[in-house]
């Protein structure tokens, strides 16, 4: 029999998830677990504030995969932790958010005379995909199993446990539970069925002009090689989605930027839309002008979630699936029966890679006759480009910034080009490049941010030093929140609070 603490068995837990760091400060409360991090193979990578902790397990998971951890203490430290979970969970990044209490006689619930006193569960139940306790030593490795079998269910997400102080300082006979690995404890993600992936085959095979739709969702699948084939048989454009810039080389003969006059072309006169790995979100499809009546188009949706199916457009064919799987069951078939030529396929593809072009010289024209004063963002951007090049991981922040970053940057390797788009957090461009160069310590990462955006979580590049972390961080310094100005010059001919 060996007695080990809970701290120990959290450890332990963690370490069979595939656990290798967890972000966070150390507090008397969590002790027991940092004391055995090291011997489990988990770095501790304490940073300054705890959102940026999420920001930093957001880094990493998208350059690498790897799920980290992140720690907030009672009270304080854990509500910190809120902002960045709740970015996670519109990223669809998992991660595993960790808090403790005091005391466990006294939580749930707690007196209001209690020291950082405050119903943790609750307060991150709205931003997780599933939270609970642990009250018992030896329902910890359980309790972590859960957890995660939640943050792998569909779309992938935040979750959160909630350990007390005592259940982490008490012992147990390490003999009486089990550390059981996840192949075990739970299923693989959905796979594609045959006859779904035949009626898709037969849809794009026999359209006259297809697309294919490529968002982040193919990225975070490693599945940008089974795509690029699909698009190949089919001898059709490839288009991305502004969150999945990363999942098709710009250089590739078939690629058309989506976000611009020259996607909205190629969405508007497709008849069958594959979109892989993206929910179609409202930046994507604000009106109908961008993509074409409906209702002389079908649209096949893959993706792992079968609630982002049919959200904004009328849906032929939902396959709810992993992308990699399906794309690569999708080459094959369409390899093995076949896709009859099409006549017009490469006058089509010439004349949307025109209309790419000229939009990019249109685009060009203002920038390259820019009279000052300064030097244009545009400008900038195209010297990192130069500098570091299309092997860097870029982590893009802010707003005006990020939409020049997006434009202008090059190309990049799949997984190594990230910001938030959705909630549009500002602030995360630091920390995740720190994330993503832990996952990544032999790749050049570059962090390219506004003075707004760089101003929230700054003190970040402290720990990166303080760890040894190599990132280079680029701020524009605009003077004042850009992208607010306009609106407010031209309803009231003055400005609110936008001078920095």
């Amino acid at each position: 029999m060996s007695e080990i603490t809970g701290g120990e068995l959290l450890a332990r837990a963690m370490q069979a998830e595939g656990i290798e760091i967890l972000f966070g400060l150390p507090s008397p409360e969590i002790d027991p677990l940092l004391a055995q991090l090291e011997a489990h193979g988990i770095r501790l990578f304490p940073m300054r504030h705890e959102a940026a902790a999420v920001h930093m397990a957001e880094g990493y998971y998208k350059t690498t995969g790897k799920v980290a951890a992140v720690l907030g203490n009672p009270g304080p430290g854990s509500a910190n932790l809120i902002p960045g979970v709740a970015t996670a969970l519109h990223e669809g990044v998992p991660v595993l958010a960790i808090s403790s209490q005091h005391r466990l006689g006294i939580a749930y619930p707690s007196p209001p005379t209690t020291f950082q006193g405050q119903d943790q569960l609750d307060m991150f139940r709205p931003v997780v995909k599933w939270n609970g306790p642990i009250f018992q030593w030896d329902r910890i490795p359980e309790v972590v199993r859960l957890a995660f079998r939640e943050m792998w269910n569909g779309r992938p997400g935040p979750v959160h446990i909630d350990v007390p102080a005592p259940i982490l300082y008490e012992t147990g006979d390490d003999a009486s539970v089990a550390i059981i690995p996840p192949s075990a404890s739970r299923a693989a993600g959905p796979l594609a069925n045959s006859g779904q992936i035949a009626q898709a085959a037969e849809l794009l095979a026999g359209a006259q002009r297809p697309i294919v739709i490529a968002g982040t969702g193919v990225d975070r699948a490693r599945a940008n090689a089974a795509l690029l084939e699909v698009v190949e048989l089919l001898g059709c454009p490839v288009l991305n989605t502004q969150a999945g810039r990363a999942t098709v080389p710009h250089d590739h003969p078939n690629f058309i930027m989506g976000f611009g006059e020259a996607g909205d072309l190629v969405r508007g006169e497709a008849d069958v839309i594959l979109v892989a790995g993206s929910r179609m979100g409202n930046l994507d499809l604000p009106y109908d002008k961008y993509w074409g009546d409906p209702a002389g188009q079908k649209l096949i949706q893959i993706d792992v979630d079968p609630r982002n199916m049919g959200v904004s457009r009328p849906l032929t064919l939902g396959i709810v699936a992993d992308a990699r799987d399906a794309l690569a069951q999708l080459a094959v078939t369409l390899r093995e029966s076949g896709v009859p030529e099409r006549p017009d396929a490469a006058d089509d593809l010439a004349r949307y890679r025109e209309a790419f072009d000229a939009m990019r010289m249109l685009q060009a024209k203002p920038l390259m006759e820019w009279p000052g004063p300064g030097i244009h963002p545009a400008h900038a951007i195209g010297v990192i480009g130069a500098v570091f090049g299309p092997d860097a991981v870029y982590t893009c922040d802010g707003g005006n910034t990020n939409l020049w970053a997006y434009a202008l940057l090059p190309s990049t390797k799949p997984n190594s080009y990230h910001t938030i788009l959705e909630l549009g957090m500002l602030g995360t461009g630091i920390p995740q490049a720190v994330g993503a160069k832990l996952g990544e310590p032999d790749r050049e990462v570059v962090c390219v941010t506004g003075d707004g955006a760089a101003g929230f979580n700054i003190m970040e590049m402290q720990s990166a030093a303080r760890e040894g972390v190599s990132i280079t961080t680029i701020v524009f310094a605009e003077g004042s929140w850009t992208m607010e100005e306009p609106n407010e010059l031209a309803f009231w001919g003055k400005t609110f609070g936008t001078a920095q």
